[in-house]
């Protein structure tokens, strides 16, 4: 089966553009979802490292030439102190004995002459090659080992090109063996790396007390941007009270001063709006008032009077003939049901737009007897209704949006909740907020559910008064209205 060409062209484009967006997602991750006290620091220790690691290598550098160059001038004089004791034998006629039966005073002198020579090491080989091994000498004419000694790795790296300079040894005209004069560099290095290993714990604890002190730098100096985010968390949560300290650092006290100067312009305008919305219902409420007294004062008198004539007019029609009077008995018993109607509707118009009792009697009782009248409609489930430290009343607007409240909540529970109790609950929180509940043990709300127009009018009523309305499900089935208004001078 063939691939068709483009598809084999694209693929490496698709590898590629694959593994640049996994290496810039895991370079994001790891870098700038840290804060920028981690990034400083981070930044902090990394030019550390690379500076550390410039200056070792630097300091390697001049070490190695400064060994060789100290290796170099050892071997040149330790070559002219050896030569004189192998000339001395070499004018020596008396036997013709091997190199290790020779004088031994003249051959153990030889380290003796250069004890104080650095970076060289004197072996004297017999004619096969093998190293001789010479009486020790005193302890105090050894040359001193370096306890610490440096890595082999180390060392390593400060071996030079120098060979081992031979020294012929005669004696009696006979060659017996050599003295050989090597260069040595691991003392050398042993002192560069004892040098670069105090060097390194200064710089390391030099490093450690720099970074502890940005560390804590860093704490007061960013604590004013911890501070902006968490001052920016409160407005985004609406609390546009929320002010700022000024900072001690210039920048982030202006920064600090346009904070507050945000806060307090969002937290006018929020004051100013929820004036223009209790205003506004004000206004909605007046003039729901003033219908309401149209209906109950104006119409009300029309159908009583307008009931009353037609009254009076079955009266006056007992007079007439018996074939009028039965064409105005009808008349007038289908006026009379008409005049009712309109007085049922009107009752229900007043009740509806102005429930007559608020602002006149208690607003617990007044919400008992709004329960009590649907509890008499709905008689297939019961309804609880609780009060708890409720005022008299909290003025027109909130007692009117609590009624309304109550209302749709009922509404909407005996409608559509299929529950078998319905609990309201009404009580004031504190001095500063009123809590009403309806619960209900029904079937919940779908996650299809479409907030009608009563629903959405009381949700745009609660919040212009500044409150809150939360619908949600019960963790064990039913559905629970909460709604939290705040209580304002």
């Amino acid at each position: 089966m063939s691939v068709p060409q483009h598809v084999l062209s694209f693929r490496p484009d698709a590898r590629e553009n694959l593994v640049r967006s996994l290496a810039s997602g895991l370079s994001g991750g790891l870098w700038y979802r840290r804060s920028i006290r981690w990034q400083l620091l981070a930044t902090f220790v990394v030019i550390s490292i690379l500076a550390g690691i410039a200056a070792f290598a630097i300091m390697l550098y001049n070490a190695r030439r400064a060994t060789q160059v100290e290796i170099a001038s050892a071997m040149e004089l330790a070559e002219h102190l050896v030569r004189g004791p192998v000339d001395q034998l070499a004018q020596e006629t008396s036997g013709a004995s091997p190199i290790d039966q020779l004088p031994l005073q003249t051959i153990e002198a030889l380290p003796l002459r250069i004890r104080n020579l650095r970076h060289v090491r004197i072996q004297v080989v017999d004619t096969r090659g093998r190293v001789v091994t010479l009486h020790s000498a005193p302890e105090s004419a050894r040359p001193a080992e370096n306890i610490n000694q440096a890595p082999g790795w180390f060392i390593a790296l400060f071996r030079h090109d120098n060979r081992a300079r031979e020294i012929p040894v005669t004696f009696g005209g006979r060659y017996v063996g050599a003295v050989l004069v090597i260069g040595q560099s691991s003392d050398e290095a042993t002192e560069v790396w004892q040098d670069l290993s105090e060097i390194a714990l200064v710089a390391v604890a030099a490093s450690l007390t720099a970074l502890t002190l940005l560390y804590l730098a860093l704490g007061r100096v960013l604590h004013p941007l911890e501070n902006l985010s968490q001052a920016l968390q409160q407005l985004e949560q609406g609390h546009f009270q929320y002010r700022l300290p000024l900072p001690r650092v210039r920048e982030l006290a202006d920064i600090a001063r346009s904070f507050n100067a945000l806060a307090g312009a969002l937290d006018e305008a929020k004051a100013q709006n929820a004036r223009l919305n209790r205003r506004l219902i004000n206004v909605q409420d007046d003039e729901r008032r003033q219908i309401a007294m149209e209906l109950h004062d104006e119409l009300g008198p029309c159908l009583f009077g307008l009931k009353a004539n037609v009254g009076s007019m079955g009266n006056c029609a007992k007079q007439a003939p018996e074939a009028v009077a039965r064409v105005l008995r009808e008349r007038i018993a289908t006026l009379l049901d008409i005049v009712e109607r309109i007085q049922t509707t009107n009752r229900r118009l007043l009740k509806k737009v102005l429930p007559m009792a608020i602002g006149h009697a208690p607003l617990a009782d007044v919400i008992a007897d709004l329960v009590a009248d649907f509890a008499r409609h709905a008689t297939d489930f019961a309804i609880n209704y609780e009060t708890r430290r409720v005022a008299h009343t909290y003025g027109d607007c909130i007692d009117l949006t609590v009624y309304r409240c109550v209302q749709e909540g009922l509404t909407n529970a005996v409608r559509h909740a299929n529950a078998q109790t319905i609990d309201v609950t009404l009580e004031q929180i504190d001095a500063s907020g009123l809590s009403l509940a309806i619960v209900d043990d029904g079937r919940g709300v779908t996650s299809d559910l479409r907030r009608g127009m009563g629903l959405t009018a009381m949700e745009e009523r609660v919040r212009a008064l500044g409150g809150t309305v939360e619908l949600t499900n019960r963790p064990f089935g039913g559905t629970s209205l909460l709604i939290s208004i705040p209580l304002q001078p």
